[in-house]
């Protein structure tokens, strides 16, 4: 695992499987695990610093085996949107759910707000925290980064992303950390303005 800002770290799955990190956030009110995949040879390294309080699965493609695995292990909470809960809840293999949200900004862990970011999926949530005096939107898919620094919608289609990038506009944040794939180096977007990075992240939807 790797630290990327003060008590936020990616963790590759288990032998650099899956389709990237997931990520780590140390906090003193709990530790949270977001984009939850199989990272169970890094337990020992999670224990070691406090363990996991609570995982955040921000849609239905990071949920199953390895979010199930992190809950079981370490007696963490689990978080999703009800929407998402209820495209999961079809699955042949149960996903562990401990609360699943009405589809709107909620308070969980004292302090950790889950946003509604509809588009890449009709209930995906990104999380915004202060970690040691930061303050960090986590977006999973919804919008990363390309190898080249660019960003890129969880959506192609500008109309379907709106109404997402929209509600971003009155939260206040000093980074974006988004999903990151291996072959990704762009580990964390300071932003400057609020505004036009969401602006640039409009302007990146290909579609209408």
């Amino acid at each position: 695992m790797r630290e990327i800002l003060p008590g936020v770290f990616v963790v590759p799955q288990n032998g650099g499987k899956g389709y990237g990190y997931v990520h780590f956030v140390e906090r003193p009110a709990g530790n949270l695990v977001l984009d939850a995949g199989h990272i169970s040879d890094a337990f020992d390294a999670l224990s070691a610093r406090g363990g996991v309080a609570a995982v955040v699965l921000t849609d239905r493609h990071l949920a199953g085996d390895g979010s199930n695995k992190i809950a079981a292990h370490f007696g963490a909470r689990v978080y999703c949107s009800e929407i998402e809960a209820d495209a999961m809840s079809h699955r042949s293999r149960a996903v562990h759910i401990d609360h699943a949200l009405p589809y709107a900004r909620t308070i969980v862990e004292g302090d950790v707000m889950l946003v509604p970011t509809p588009g890449h999926t009709p209930g995906q949530l990104a999380t915004l925290c202060e970690v040691q005096g930061a303050r960090i939107l986590f977006t999973a898919d919804f919008v990363w980064r390309t190898e080249n620094g660019r960003w890129r919608p969880g959506n192609a289609s500008r109309k379907k992303m709106q109404r997402a990038f929209d509600g971003l506009r009155d939260l206040r944040f000093d980074y974006v950390v988004p999903w990151t794939s291996y072959a990704a180096d762009e580990f964390i977007v300071p932003i400057d303005d609020v505004n036009a990075a969401v602006d640039a992240m409009i302007a990146a939807c290909p579609k209408p």
